[in-house]
């Protein structure tokens, strides 16, 4: 029996178009794949029709991603489980190296592999995540790389979401992704939440995967989109602050956020840059909405 047959691949979706048949070729054809399709889309349905994967397609409506892995999750046959994105494409070698790189340190929670976009390693490739002897959140910030590819298997403070491999047993043990996120830093929290279980985050030096930055939404849907994305990242980043901050740091951060979405929403407004008004009215909005809802429920229609 194959080894990538005894994992299971999770894809959540929202209209992804047909930049998804590029992901799914790069894709082994003896593995379980688990479609999460966050609309009601045709033309995903199609692809799947004609692909010759074994794809089990599930319609969740829009919940998001963090519903959509846990569902995944409950629904694999397998106890290897990789997660990815509609925009995301492997090189050959890149799976049976993360199954390797999993099987290889016992005290493993996540594996994931080395970014690249454009052809170039990603400076966004992990992040600096710094917990203090409590599990408390010190800082968040960008990686430090600069584009310097590693030569061996390395341990990280955090990964994103693009790709990341783990055992089924083990994301039941820390509770899975937290559902009250939609998207964005779902996949940090879950690192934060593998560290306080003393597990390690490890990037696989011979995994490589391909990511188009922001692809996941055909070019028509791509304005909407856009909107989201920012209402999202700004009411994301609220709710992870006050989830790992004290208090009085996150008070401080909401108004420090508040008071400057609102004087560039005023800017942009008497300047006419219609493109950046729409973008911070939009985190202005995000923030107006954790004030007073405290739900991540923008959504678009398609």
């Amino acid at each position: 029996m194959s080894m990538y047959s005894k994992i299971t691949i999770i894809i959540p979706t929202f209209y992804p178009g047909k930049i998804i048949n590029r992901c799914l070729a790069s894709l082994p054809k003896e593995s379980e794949i688990l479609i999460i399709d966050n609309g009601d889309d045709v033309e995903l349905e199609e692809i799947i029709k004609i692909s010759n994967l074994n794809i089990k397609h599930f319609k969740l409506g829009d919940v998001g991603l963090s519903k959509s892995f846990n569902y995944g999750v409950s629904k694999s046959s397998n106890e290897t489980i990789l997660i990815t994105q509609p925009d995301v494409f492997f090189e050959k070698e890149t799976i049976k190296n993360l199954i390797n790189t999993l099987n290889l340190y016992p005290n493993v929670g996540i594996v994931a592999p080395l970014i690249y976009e454009n052809g170039i390693y990603s400076k966004y490739d992990f992040l600096d995540l710094s917990l203090n002897k409590f599990g408390k959140l010190i800082d968040k910030k960008r990686p430090k790389n600069k584009y310097i590819v590693p030569s061996g298997n390395f341990c990280v403070e955090a990964v994103n979401a693009t790709a990341m491999m783990f055992k089924k047993s083990f994301i039941q043990n820390i509770n899975g992704w937290d559902e009250n996120i939609y998207t964005y830093h779902e996949d940090i929290d879950l690192c934060v939440k593998t560290r306080r279980k003393k597990h390690y985050i490890i990037k696989s030096s011979k995994a490589l995967v391909h990511h188009i930055g922001f692809g996941s939404h055909k070019d028509e849907n791509k304005e909407k989109a856009e909107k989201a994305r920012n209402w999202h990242y700004c009411w994301s980043s609220l709710y992870f602050k006050n989830k790992y901050s004290s208090r009085t740091q996150f008070i401080l951060f909401y108004f420090g956020k508040l008071m400057k979405y609102f004087l560039k929403t005023i800017l942009n407004f008497l300047l006419f840059r219609k493109k950046k008004l729409v973008l911070n009215f939009m985190r202005l909005r995000a923030c107006l909405n954790y004030l007073i809802i405290r739900k991540a429920s923008y959504r678009i229609k398609i």
